[in-house]
């Protein structure tokens, strides 16, 4: 029994014992007193100089022609202090993984040579918006598509830019949930092996609630602490993004440590979510409009877009639905329905140029004359021999009236690449223009 049964008062701070880690008990407690934006401290701050949003790469003394665009192309910049620090930009590009996004640093390079403050940049294939946000932060306007609802919500989330006050006020409403009527036998087993049971009611009412009422931003922050491999996530330990499947008892190498779940709370580790996303601050005001919707059926009008700016999806080589299963599924997408996104997708290598060839079509169709298209298309290695996607995707478009203006190598640091080979790994930055 507790000092409030004994006072015959309501226990302000719910469950709060239960949670194994001081830091979010009080995190708790000083998001129900108000004191959170005070006592708030990250474990690291990121190096975001806003500078860098209001100066532009062209100048009186350096125009912006086609040709100096290539030049600053070739410098690869992207790979430079600062630009090459871990984490850089603002941190909302952190609000939920994914694998083979575009960095946020190559995004602002690309957008600043090819673009200019007013233009409307459209990126076909957004994943969770990296180029769309910092189109936005550049004071360009910005239509982004994907066809993956988990990328979709959380670019969603990135433009749904209300005060932090809101949010705070929005989990401080939420100190008394009650999940003793949550039923989660209805959870496929695979699921529930991430997450303990307490939790895991938490993460099904959260999660209900915030689809129900289109609350993007939060929805997003909940998925971005899903799973991972520290104790701010709600999971076992796995992959933040790309989530292991949790060793059983029977394995022989089971840890209870990390595979045994435990009660970790949903709203203090929300709210510092909701912390970390607004430390580096951004304009709540946006000039972006985001569509679930497919790449070869965009639905825009003609001769509309500026230029063209995105990461197609990589040939065969990554999979954008199992790697992202366990997030979909709270999203709405069980084992059946991924197996139907997975279909829908482009990424199957026997499909993958007539796709892109059909997307090109659109894109003809969207793009003003002479307006630009830049890809940042990933090498495909296979045991014998390495197919040199963007090569094989210009041919393509130059049959389609393209031009071909340049493909730049953008060597990946090795420590970037998640393999053993010792291999030389590129992204290769097509540039192609509509001819006139």
């Amino acid at each position: 029994m507790t000092l409030f049964d004994h006072l015959g008062v309501k226990d302000p701070f719910p469950f709060i014992d239960k949670e194994p880690y001081p830091v979010y008990r009080n995190r708790w407690r000083d998001l129900l007193r108000g004191k959170l934006k005070k006592s708030f401290k990250l474990e690291f701050n990121k190096k975001f100089d806003s500078k860098l949003y209001n100066d532009e790469f062209y100048s009186n003394n350096y125009s912006r022609t086609l040709k100096n665009a290539i030049k600053l192309l070739k410098t690869v910049g992207w790979r430079d202090d600062p630009y090459d620090r871990q984490h850089w930009g603002n941190w909302l590009h952190s609000l939920s993984p994914y694998q083979g996004r575009m960095t946020p640093s190559l995004a602002h390079w690309l957008i600043k040579i090819f673009s200019k403050k007013g233009d409307l940049i459209l990126d076909p294939f957004m994943g969770v918006g990296t180029v769309p946000l910092e189109a936005d932060f550049l004071q360009r306007f910005t239509i982004g598509i994907d066809l993956n609802v988990y990328g979709y919500v959380v670019a969603k989330g990135k433009f749904e830019r209300k005060s932090i006050d809101y949010y705070l006020n929005y989990l401080k409403e939420m100190r008394n949930i009650d999940t003793s009527e949550i039923d989660i036998s209805g959870v496929s087993d695979w699921i529930q092996a991430y997450f303990h049971p307490k939790t895991l009611k938490e993460i099904v009412f959260l999660n209900k609630k915030l689809r129900d009422e289109k609350e993007y931003f939060l929805l997003s922050c909940l998925m971005g602490i899903l799973h991972g491999n520290r104790p701010g996530y709600l999971s076992v330990w796995t992959g933040c993004i790309i989530p292991m499947t949790p060793r059983p008892v029977s394995h022989p190498k089971y840890r209870p440590d990390k595979d045994k779940p435990e009660y970790r709370a949903v709203i203090p580790r929300m709210a510092a979510k909701i912390m970390r996303m607004y430390s580096t601050g951004f304009p709540l005001e946006t000039n972006a409009r985001l569509i679930l919707g497919d790449a070869r059926k965009i639905e825009l009008r003609d001769d509309t877009i500026d230029v063209v700016i995105c990461s197609p999806p990589y040939y065969n080589t990554l999979d954008y639905v199992g790697q992202n299963r366990v997030r979909l599924y709270f999203l709405g997408l069980n084992r059946e329905k991924q197996v139907d996104l997975r279909q829908e997708l482009i990424q199957d290598s026997k499909n993958y140029l007539d796709d892109m060839i059909t997307v090109g079509k659109e894109l003809k169709r969207v793009v003003k004359d002479g307006s630009l298209i830049i890809f940042v298309l990933g090498d495909v290695h296979r045991t014998k021999y390495s197919i040199n996607t963007a090569k094989e995707v210009s041919e393509k478009y130059q049959q389609l009236d393209f031009e071909e203006i340049a493909i730049v190598n953008d060597e990946i640091p090795l420590n970037k690449v998640v393999s053993r080979s010792k291999r030389k790994k590129f992204d290769r930055i097509l540039v192609l223009k509509n001819q006139e």
